[in-house]
Formats: structure tokens, C-alpha cells, sequence
């Protein structure tokens, strides 16, 4: 059936110039998406690609109208049915690529092709939904410059070789990475992408979550991926003071930690705003997506960035959650100003323990208030040795905690990572009558010396505690610090060494394989790939406006934005016009020819130019018909011309010729101003 609706179709296509070199650019074109889409729609173009070459090897038909109409109808119903919908991200891709693919089977003229190859740009387009990294650019570079060149050689009419399409389309992709660079920095820029978020970014989060329990953070500790990076204004704080304060954590239910949602009371709002403590770090950090609104920021912040609160628990939010990469300006204050008195509201929630939570842990924080009375620093310190001293152990393959989980971690298994210490050490506090409370963030990270900043990873997620003491307000305790202090002092990399309980990343180091020129070659990915996130997908509106405000212009005045672009493209204008005047093509002129377009030039205001038909001696015989006193003059001159440019003269004979030249240009420049003159004019 297949085989009559093809042979019934229109006649065996002829070659057209730019097919196979179609069919070569829009494969490359897709092949990031065969990371995103369904293994069909990767089928179905691979599909349409082989059936296009196989078309031309047996010179057979182009399939019918009706095999073609039942392909669409499939392939749209094969997208509806994955994606529930034809509408979206992912949806639109998968369509868009279908449209590809079957108008490969359908081309018949140049002008598809042209179709074919504006659907090719597209295609590299929707890259960017999925993948912004600067690999992907790199890759988008090429996929365009194989579809220019295929788009070059479509409309040269005649086959060109390829270093020559080669060169032809990189040379318009250099000639138009000026008009790009002046939109990216002058257009205005919108709040969010163009697209919208992909839909994966708003169903799913990576890094901490809002709600903690033992073992979350753990889980973390596999995952290498970049959760933000800092660039510090001055030294970066030793690693001891970089904690990275994200969530507080106040509510608990026996099990779990759950994320302040409101605004604790009793305490002053800042928001947007700041103190009058001295700033002591000031830093730039590039944070990655992760679906939430926290904004991990160095403890403590003394202002919100710009959509951001700070409120009075030092957690920092954003108005909208981080569906892409964000780029924002801290500040960090060691000390702060002595905090307002804790409200009943807040104390009450502090202190609330689920009733029958932990019965040993009440018991021993009861021993504690007896021994210590009123003491309370003297109640942290002593659970602070409880925690350094044998058997507790820190390790990321902490067993199961059954029953109580806080008893059976402080009684029976005693080893933990550190959301174990940080939420035991909470439950003791307040069984002994301390408000206390869990923090989340990030803790050390990884300095890079090829840039100089911070990159701190999804495995630097860190918990530790803060508690209330009357006289100090809220100050933070971190029990890692006394049961594995090299935690806090060196990060993971001081923690683990090659053993089996590090993280694989960390594992990978200590293999043979990977020696300190890989390291190094990391340390240059990470730095470039910042350099691109920072400089290029970090470029927002707010740093549009600072770049505007640098030369005194307001990027939310659309006059001022009118204004830059027009003198920019005005001056890029001009310049382009300038180089084209340089090096435009010049004919080859001798010095006998140069003197006759002179001669013409000054003759020009009698009305006789030369015409470009014009031999030497018959623009003289012309002129000289007209005003006889110059012909003689004009007879020698065409005869020197005749002999400079034809003869073979020595240097002496060459000399007086020219000389001869010269002369007749002197007469004729006489002649043409002063014409009260001409009768004295020399005729030879």
C-alpha cells in the first residue's frame, strides 16, 4: 500500500544545491534534544533523514499527499499523548521537530529548502529551554554556522566548494556579533525568560528543602552540582565564619523540622533595609535555580537585595521562587546590633516539644537544669561535651533510627551527620527549657584560585543550631564543631579522606586516574562556566540599570534606552561605513593613467570629461577640435601617455615623458580658471 502511494506521487526529485548539506546541519541542529525528547521524535527525524538519502540512491518518488497527511496526524497524536497536550515547552519542541522531519520527505524546490532551514534556526533555539550552559553555546555557534553556510550555498546557484561556505558563514556570524552584543546590553530586559520556566524547574527542587528530619541533608552530600558562587569584595572570610544561612527552622513535630512561613513576632522586620553596624564582607553571589525563595546569605545579613526581604529571624526571601539563575549583592555583619526581647509567642513556639518526644532526652536535660540551676550557657556547653566525647562519631552512613528518633540517635547509635547533631542538640535544649531552633545553609565550599571566588556545592549543605540566651538574644551553636571540628575548619575535603564513606566526587579524587592536571582542568571548566553564568545568564535588570546608571542614563525610561540604541547603532553605522570606504576595491592605476583622469577632471568644467570609451588620443583630437589653442598641448600629452603606458622606455626617457605630462596639466589648470589668460596660454 505504502509503495503505490509513493509511486503514484510527482516525478523523482532533481538535486537541488544546499540538500545535502541540509541534511547534514539539521541533525546536528537537533542532537541536544535527544537528551529531552522522547526516543520517537529522535526516531522520526534519524527516520526522515534516512528516508530523504534513501529517495535519492534509488531515484524513486517523493511519498504521496495522503502517506504524508497520515504521518502528521500520527506524529500529532504521539506528541498529544506523551505530553498530554501540544502546547508548552516540551511540547512545542517535540512538534517543531516533527515538522522538521517530515518536511524533509517533502522537499521539492530551493525555496523548502529555505523553509526547512528558518525551521533549523528554531530548532537551535528551543536548545535554550532545556540547557543555558556555555557548552550548549559553543555547540548553538556551530549548529548556526552549518545552516548559514547551507542557506549560502541554497541561493549561490551553483555548487561552491566548502572551505569557501566555510569561511563565507563564519564571516557573517563575526559581522553580526556586534549587532548582538548591543542588544543583549541596551534591549530591555524582561524579568524572567522569554518562555517562560521549563515545566521540570517548577515541579521539582534540588538542594535544601523546607522540611528536614535526619538523613535529608546526607542525601545531599552525593550531589556535586553548583548550588551558588561568591566573589568577595576584599579577602573571603576564613571558612569557620562561612556559614550560609538559608532556612530557619522553628516548628517540630517529633520527626521533622518544618520552615518559618511567617514573620516571627516579638522581632523588627527589616525589610530591604539595613543596620548601623559596621559591614564587615561585602560579596557578589550567582545562585543557581532550586524552585524555593530563600536566598542563602552570609550570617549575618545586614540588608535584603534588591525583591528580597530580610526579616527579623536574618532569613532573607524572595518575593518569587528562583526558577532561574539569579545574581545578587550581600552584605555580612559579624556582630549585630543587641536584638529586641523575645516575645511570649515566639518562646512558647521555641520551646514546644510533641508530648512523649524524647523521655531520655527530657531526663538528661532535667539532670543538666538541676546540676546548672540558671545556667543556661553552662547547659550548652555541657551538651556541646556530651557531643565530643566517645562514643559520638560523624559519619554519612548513619544507621536507621527507629522508635524516638532522638533517644535512639543520643542512646544507641551515637553517630550521625549533622543534621542529627543539630536537631538532638535543639531537642536537649529545649527539654532543658532553651529556646532553640535549626538553621539550614551552607557551611565552607571550595575556593578557586583560577578565579578567585567561592563555589559552594549542593554537597556543602550544612545544619547547625541557635539558641536563645537571655543576655546575648539568639547566638548559633553548632555541635558539628565539636564532634568533627575539621568539618567546619577545611569543609568536606578535610572531613573525608579517599575512604569508602566519602562522596564519590571526593573518592574520585584519591584514584590514580585522576591526576592534578584533571583537577586543574576541573578547576578551568568551573571557571569558565561562572565566568559565563556571572557575565552572561546573570545579566538581569537590575544590572542593566547599574550598567545605565554608570553613564547617567535611566534603563527604565524608554527614551534613555531609544536613545542609547540609536547612538549605538548609529556609531556602529559609521564605522562600518568607514571600514567599507577604506577597503573597498581600488583598480590599479599607473602614473599615466592617473594623470589622464586628472587632465579629465579639470577639463570637466568646459564640459569635456572623458567618456569611458575614451582612448587617450581621441579624448586630445576632441578637445582640441573644440579649442584649438589646446591642441598642440593635447596631441603631446597623448603621445607621452601612448609611450609611458605601452613602450618599453629607459628611466631618462620614462622621466620626460612624465615631465611631458606635467605640462599639459599646468596648461590645462591655467586655462579652465583664468580664462582672461588663455590667449597667453603656452601651447606646447
Amino acid at each position: 500500500m505504502i509503495r503505490i502511494g509513493i509511486t503514484r506521487a510527482s516525478a523523482p526529485p532533481a538535486p537541488l544545491p544546499g540538500l545535502w548539506l541540509l541534511l547534514a546541519a539539521l541533525p546536528v541542529a537537533a542532537l541536544p534534544h535527544a537528551w529531552e525528547q522522547p526516543l520517537w521524535v529522535i526516531l522520526l527525524v534519524l527516520g526522515a533523514v534516512a528516508g530523504r538519502l534513501w529517495i535519492h540512491a534509488q531515484h524513486t518518488r517523493l511519498p504521496a499527499a495522503w502517506v504524508m497527511i497520515l504521518l502528521a496526524l500520527g506524529a500529532g497524536a504521539l506528541t498529544f499523548n506523551h505530553f498530554g497536550t501540544w502546547f508548552g515547552q516540551e511540547a512545542g519542541t517535540a512538534l517543531l521537530l516533527v515538522m522538521v522531519a517530515l518536511k524533509l520527505l517533502e522537499i521539492r524546490s530551493e525555496r523548502d529548502i529555505v523553509v526547512s532551514l528558518l525551521l533549523g534556526y528554531f530548532v537551535v533555539v528551543t536548545t535554550y529551554f532545556f540547557n543555558q550552559s556555555i557548552g550548549i553555546a559553543a555547540y548553538s555557534l556551530v549548529s548556526t554556522w552549518l545552516l548559514t553556510a547551507t542557506l549560502l550555498q541554497v541561493h549561490a546557484g551553483r555548487r561552491l566548494p566548502l572551505a569557501r561556505l566555510a569561511r563565507a558563514s563564519g564571516v557573517m556570524l563575526l559581522q553580526a556579533l556586534p549587532i548582538m552584543l548591543i542588544l543583549f546590553l541596551l534591549f530591555p530586559r524582561l524579568p524572567g525568560p522569554l518562555w517562560g520556566s521549563p515545566e521540570r524547574e517548577r515541579t521539582a527542587q534540588t538542594g535544601l528543602s523546607e522540611r528536614l528530619e535526619p538523613g535529608d541533608i546526607a542525601q545531599l552530600l552525593e550531589n556535586e552540582a553548583t548550588a551558588l558562587r561568591v566573589r568577595f569584595e576584599g579577602p573571603a572570610p576564613a571558612s569557620s565564619r562561612q556559614y550560609w544561612r538559608a532556612l530557619v527552622m522553628t516548628d517540630f513535630d517529633g520527626r521533622a523540622w518544618r520552615v518559618d512561613h511567617d514573620r516571627p513576632s516579638g522581632a523588627i522586620d527589616r525589610v530591604g533595609g539595613g543596620t548601623d553596624a559596621p559591614i564587615d564582607v561585602t560579596y557578589t553571589a550567582t545562585l543557581e535555580p532550586n524552585g524555593a525563595r530563600y536566598l542563602p546569605m552570609l550570617e549575618f545579613a545586614a540588608a535584603a537585595p534588591a525583591g528580597a526581604e530580610l526579616l527579623g529571624n536574618h532569613q532573607v526571601l524572595r518575593r518569587h521562587r528562583i526558577e532561574q539563575r539569579i545574581q545578587y549583592t550581600g552584605t555580612a555583619q559579624w556582630v549585630i546590633p543587641e536584638p529586641p526581647p523575645l516575645g511570649p509567642t515566639e518562646r512558647a513556639r521555641a520551646l514546644a516539644l510533641p508530648e512523649g518526644t524524647a523521655p531520655r532526652t527530657r531526663i538528661q536535660a532535667g539532670l543538666w537544669r538541676t546540676l546548672h540551676g540558671d545556667d543556661d550557657r553552662a547547659i550548652v556547653d555541657a551538651a556541646l561535651t556530651l557531643f565530643a566525647a566517645a562514643p559520638f562519631r560523624y559519619t554519612l552512613r548513619a544507621p536507621p533510627l527507629l522508635r524516638d528518633r532522638t533517644d535512639h540517635f543520643l542512646f544507641e547509635t551515637q553517630a550521625g551527620y549533622c543534621e542529627h547533631y543539630a536537631s538532638a542538640f535543639a531537642v536537649l535544649m529545649r527539654a532543658a527549657g532553651i529556646p532553640a531552633r535549626v538553621i539550614t545553609g551552607y557551611q565552607g565550599g571550595q575556593w578557586m584560585d583560577t578565579g578567585r571566588y567561592l563555589r559552594l556545592r549542593q554537597a556543602d549543605a550544612h545544619a547547625w543550631t541557635e539558641v536563645w540566651l537571655d543576655e546575648q538574644g539568639w547566638i548559633r551553636v553548632d555541635p558539628t564543631a565539636a564532634i568533627a571540628p575539621e568539618r567546619i575548619e577545611w569543609g568536606l575535603s578535610g572531613l573525608f579522606d579517599a575512604g569508602m564513606e566519602a562522596p564519590d566526587f571526593l573518592r574520585r579524587s584519591g584514584l590514580a586516574w585522576s591526576a592534578a592536571w584533571r583537577l586543574r582542568l576541573s578547576d578551568w571548566h568551573d571557571l569558565m562556566t561562572y565566568r559565563w553564568e556571572y557575565g552572561v545568564l546573570a545579566f538581569d535588570p537590575e544590572r542593566q540599570r547599574e550598567l545605565f546608571a554608570r553613564f547617567g542614563l535611566d534603563a527604565t525610561d524608554w527614551k534613555n534606552v531609544l536613545l542609547a540604541l540609536l547612538v549605538t547603532f548609529g556609531g556602529l553605522g559609521l564605522l562600518a561605513a568607514g571600514l567599507a570606504w577604506l577597503l573597498r576595491p581600488r583598480r590599479p592605476q599607473d602614473p599615466a593613467q592617473r594623470a589622464l583622469e586628472r587632465l579629465s577632471r579639470r577639463l570637466q568644467r568646459l564640459g569635456l570629461a572623458r567618456q569611458p570609451h575614451e582612448s587617450a588620443p581621441h579624448y586630445a583630437a576632441r578637445v582640441g577640435a573644440a579649442h584649438p589653442e589646446l591642441a598642440s598641448a593635447l596631441t603631446a600629452f597623448a603621445e607621452a601617455h601612448t609611450q609611458l603606458r605601452y613602450a618599453n622606455l629607459s628611466a631618462i626617457e620614462q622621466a620626460q615623458f612624465a615631465q611631458q605630462l606635467a605640462h599639459t596639466l599646468h596648461i590645462a589648470r591655467v586655462y579652465t580658471r583664468w580664462p582672461q589668460r588663455r590667449s597667453a596660454a603656452p601651447c606646447a
